[in-house]
């Protein structure tokens, strides 16, 4: 969640992330918001049936874990230190969050670390979209648009968030993306093969795919514009501070 303070008000503003702007006139979903609009498969509509009404609660969790391991591996990328347990004894993540941060450590040993993008944004007027990347890295030589997935499963929405993400990219900063993909963080493999998998983690590459993935986008955008069409991002104002005035004071 987006907040900012408005110093003229003294109003607390909560944004919703799920929109990008340039200039708080105009807003563009997210690539991931638009993507909500594809089906998520017999399989998903049966585990949400079998899990009823845990499936909320376990998918808050799940997004949190998530929200966490990225935080994590983004402060690292930013040069600030990443603790598992504290002087005191306090973890700051659990067992399983830790063991994929180790396992992104794993990865990134592979990658050149003297340039990289970490969370960077990327907007474009032309397909009236937002996002933020994960990494931009060099790997033995070849650009790679790499995002974190710490899900149990790989879905072909990340196919097509990946491949607009190299879309937007390459026509926001005119460099080219050789190969993108997801590092999953939840995988079941048990060898080490670099660059592309560890114990635990692999890359699962998607550069194939670009061509019917940014039809395929297309079509999931034409029926979210549909049915969302005066999308703006709801923004929740509240006074950013209280105080008792009276005869007492």
């Amino acid at each position: 969640m987006l907040t900012y303070l408005d110093e003229k008000t003294q109003q607390a503003n909560v944004l919703d992330e799920r929109f990008y702007t340039q200039d708080n006139k105009i807003f563009y979903p997210s690539v991931t918001t638009v993507l909500n609009a594809y089906p998520k498969g017999a399989f998903f509509e049966q585990w949400l049936r079998d899990t009823g009404n845990n499936s909320k609660t376990i998918l808050r969790e799940a997004g949190e874990q998530g929200t966490k391991v990225h935080n994590a591996i983004d402060d690292f990328l930013k040069g600030s230190p990443v603790t598992w347990i504290d002087d005191n004894g306090n973890a700051f993540f659990t067992l399983k969050e830790w063991q994929m941060i180790n396992r992104f450590m794993k990865f990134f040993s592979v990658v050149d670390n003297t340039g990289f993008l970490s969370e960077s944004i990327v907007f474009d007027n032309k397909l009236k979209l937002g996002g933020t990347m994960d990494l931009v890295c060099k790997i033995n030589g070849e650009t790679w648009l790499i995002d974190y997935k710490t899900s149990n499963a790989i879905h072909k929405t990340y196919r097509m968030q990946l491949a607009m993400y190299k879309q937007m990219f390459e026509n926001q900063s005119k460099m080219k993306i050789d190969r993108y993909g997801v590092l999953w963080l939840n995988a079941a493999t048990r060898t080490d093969k670099p660059p592309m998998q560890g114990k635990g983690w692999q890359i699962k590459e998607f550069t194939k795919f670009f061509e019917d993935d940014f039809k395929l986008f297309g079509h999931t955008r034409a029926i979210w514009d549909e049915e969302n069409p005066d999308y703006k991002p709801k923004n929740l104002a509240f006074p950013n501070k209280f105080k008792l005035t009276g005869e007492n004071e």
